[in-house]
């Protein structure tokens, strides 16, 4: 793997470390502690926030898995919008637009702090850092490649593998943010 390649592979691994190690120093009760900013996010929490946050990191790397069978030229098929992960649609998740109303609605119930235990999103984070490890392979001719438009988040069929990484990693970057702002407070 080259030195671009790793670089994106290397954020992302550092930006669930950060979690892992946030949240490893919570307890229940901080997962309910509102998070301002995120409030239409599931039920508004720090837990809610940290789920979602968490199931991008999974999604990015079953996208990014899956990438390499993707191509601007590819035309075969149908094409999806805001393509979901199967282990999501496994779970009831349906793919969200990111109009208005429907994206609320959709977030509202999603994500929500009651329930959900300090170890339950270790472990979703440590998934999600398994996940992206096995990326390893990825080349610099992958990174150059061009995702048809609307395959996920980022893609417009113009920008390339790279950058779409990038700016899901700079979206992720801005929920770790607003995580560790909600806590300090």
């Amino acid at each position: 793997m080259s030195e671009p390649a790793t670089r994106p592979l290397d954020t992302a691994d550092e930006q669930i470390a950060e979690l892992i190690h946030l949240f490893s120093a919570q307890d229940e009760a901080a997962l309910s502690l509102p998070c301002p900013g995120r409030e239409k996010l599931g039920d508004g929490t720090i837990g809610a926030l940290a789920l979602h946050t968490a199931d991008n990191y999974l999604r990015i790397a079953e996208f990014l898995q899956n990438a390499s069978e993707m191509s601007a030229g590819h035309t075969g098929g149908r094409r999806r919008r805001h393509w979901m992960p199967r282990f999501l649609r496994a779970h009831g998740h349906t793919s969200r637009s990111h109009d208005g109303d429907h994206a609320q609605s959709t977030h509202r119930g999603a994500y929500t702090a009651r329930n959900l235990r300090p170890a339950d999103l270790l472990g979703r984070l440590s998934a999600a850092r398994e996940a992206f490890s096995r990326l390893a392979e990825m080349t610099n001719e992958r990174l150059h490649t061009v995702p048809p438009a609307d395959s996920f988040r980022f893609c417009d069929g113009q920008r390339t593998l790279e950058q779409v990484i990038n700016n899901l990693l700079k979206h992720q970057r801005h929920q770790l943010d607003a995580l560790k702002t909600g806590l300090a407070q």
